[in-house]
């Protein structure tokens, strides 16, 4: 009788020590990260989308006088701060969906978009100026591109009137450059992720 209670208690402990095992590794797998969003939700919310104020560059000057925005999450807000709220894009506009007409009554001047995706998709950076002229009279800008955008350009957009659109690997516009006139849906293998600055110019 004592022998049959030992095996009894014995199997007891043993099927108990496999249904802990059990809900260990339950908690290890996948079940844990139920609450996760998915790889896609997650890629599209860590896009993000920055603006910068230019002005005109100075004879003489390495670059152009720079003033940093803010980065938004969504590409509708950062074209609202480039253009003081005068374009209104709506909430779910993408980055490669605006144009030329869409900026035509801002009361800035976009003068260039880049982008950290192919055919003007991803992360953005809006470039701005402050007159009603863009590039038009003989007006040219520089920028070196802030750390946040720093060797991630992979294509890129000019607009008002910057028909050359110019990137360089150096900082101060030096070193391997490509010439968009002025958009380049992908700005090629041997420039992608490459960009340190920038130049627009009629």
């Amino acid at each position: 009788m004592n022998k049959q209670l030992s095996w009894l208690r014995l199997a007891a402990t043993l099927v108990t020590g496999a249904l802990a095992a059990t809900g260990a590794l339950a908690e290890d797998g996948p079940q844990a990260e139920a609450g996760s969003a998915p790889p896609e939700a997650s890629a599209a919310s860590a896009a993000r989308h920055c603006v910068a104020e230019l002005a005109p560059v100075n004879a003489g000057a390495r670059t152009s006088a720079i003033k940093q925005g803010g980065c938004y999450s969504s590409f509708a807000a950062a074209m609202a701060a480039a253009t003081d709220n005068t374009v209104a894009l709506a909430s779910e506009s993408s980055p490669e969906s605006v144009g030329e007409s869409d900026l035509a009554a801002a009361a800035t001047r976009v003068i260039g978009i880049d982008y950290d995706g192919r055919f003007y998709s991803g992360s953005s950076f809006i470039w701005y100026a402050r007159n009603n002229f863009g590039c038009f009279g003989g007006r040219s800008y520089t920028a070196n591109m802030p750390g946040s955008f720093n060797n991630r350009l992979t294509s890129t957009r000019g607009f008002n009137g910057c028909t050359r659109n110019t990137s360089y690997s150096g900082f101060f516009q030096t070193g391997f450059w490509v010439r968009c006139f002025p958009n380049c849906l992908y700005i090629g293998d041997f420039m992608n992720n490459q960009t340190s600055s920038k130049r627009w110019a009629r």
